[in-house]
């Protein structure tokens, strides 16, 4: 594969923005790529901290206490065994849908 020179025989890079004394140089290509790296990373970062402050917020509770919760609440409410309520909310899915299948003639 050939890559293109110049007549220098350097591999030409982006457009330089500024040298320095010590040869170091801002190319503008890497630069602003660097500069929407950052800019990435920093949206991200602040996604995430909203994501788990509305979660705190919700105080969302694991799919398994929630389960507990329910299976205790139609034990409780309909006074039938923890297996019933158990294979109820499982084969349901949600609370109220086993409720309604439980209580129906």
């Amino acid at each position: 594969m050939a890559v293109a020179s110049s007549s220098s025989g350097r591999i030409p890079q982006g457009e330089v923005i500024m040298e320095f004394a010590d040869g170091g140089q801002y190319i503008r290509n890497k630069l602003e790529n660097a500069v929407i790296e950052l800019e990435r990373r920093r949206i991200e970062k602040s996604e995430g901290l909203k994501a788990s402050r509305a979660l705190e917020a919700l105080e969302v509770a694991p799919a398994d206490a929630a389960k507990e919760e329910h299976m205790a609440f139609i034990v409780r409410e309909l006074g039938i065994s923890k297996a019933q309520a158990e294979a109820a909310l499982r084969e349901e899915k949600d609370v109220v849908k086993a409720l309604l299948k439980l209580t129906a003639p």
